[in-house]
């Protein structure tokens, strides 16, 4: 065999084992993944919007507004209001109580203001007659349960504590004040309280809790914030005290693809008196 056919054969073999592999569509070949270098595998989502956002940065405000007037300091009237009535009223109360009791024959039963006889049997009745003063200027107003009110009112007086603010307690400068005073005067709530706000005390904050049917809490505040050097009103307001809702969230909805829902509602008494003390802050600052 010559050369030329030899050369002509082993072409022709190596078409006809390349034939099939020619024969097959072409696929391109996907890139290889990379990665930037520093980069994590996967990026960490952005973190959730804070509610208190806002109020933090009204109480921020008010500790710098607070730093620079020289932290005066402040008394707090919850659930009571500074009436026009410079002397407390009273009233003298009688009342009676009538109750069935056991005796013996012919016996009489008297103490502590009980009166009792029977002149026979076992049956008998007795009555009780007490005197006794009631104040008729009362500065003070009553708001749902004693639980709610007291969280409510602790919620307000801690959250002006964390911004720094100096909060004089009432009843305690009261009974400070009463120390110097006679029997008579110590009886004078009103004339204990006006003793007490001389005792170099800034700032009056009055605020009223009222119940509220179309307001979003179920009660509404009035705040009032006096100078009390001055005598001079800062601010008065009402609120509702309704804290800011939580982040809204993208929720599947069934055949109807995603819907945006505001977040869930944050209406404890915790948050409702730290709302009312930022709104108050914002008023101050």
């Amino acid at each position: 065999m010559s050369n030329q056919t030899k050369l002509f054969a082993t072409a022709l073999t190596a078409l006809l084992v390349a034939g099939p592999a020619m024969a097959q569509p072409y696929r391109p070949q996907a890139p290889a993944v990379t990665y930037r270098e520093g980069m994590p595998d996967v990026n960490t989502p952005p973190p959730s919007a804070n509610p208190d956002a806002g109020n933090y940065t009204s109480s921020s405000s008010f500790a710098r507004w607070y730093a620079g007037a020289g932290r005066p300091t402040m008394l707090m009237f919850w659930n009571r209001q500074l009436i026009e009535d410079a002397t407390s009223q009273y009233d003298s109360v009688q009342t009676t109580s009538s109750a069935g009791i056991a005796v013996g024959q012919g016996a009489a039963v008297r103490g502590r203001g009980w009166a009792a006889s029977a002149s026979s049997g076992m049956a008998a009745s007795a009555s009780e007659s007490r005197q006794y003063q009631e104040r008729m200027t009362d500065s003070s107003y009553g708001f749902r349960s004693n639980n709610f009110t007291r969280s409510v009112e602790s919620s307000i007086l801690n959250t002006f504590l964390s911004a720094g603010a100096r909060i004089v307690d009432r009843e305690a400068v009261i009974r400070k004040v009463s120390a110097k005073q006679s029997r008579e005067d110590r009886m004078d709530i009103q004339y204990l309280e006006t003793l007490a706000m001389g005792q170099g005390i800034q700032y009056l904050i009055e605020i009223l809790p009222d119940d509220d049917a179309s307001s979003p809490t179920g009660v509404t505040f009035t705040v009032k914030v006096t100078h009390l050097p001055t005598s001079t009103v800062r601010a008065q307001f009402t609120t509702s005290g309704n804290p800011p809702k939580g982040e809204a969230k993208w929720v599947a909805v069934n055949g109807a693809g995603f819907e945006k829902r505001s977040g869930p509602s944050r209406q404890t008494p915790q948050l409702i008196g730290a709302q009312v003390a930022y709104d108050t802050m914002t008023k101050l600052r």
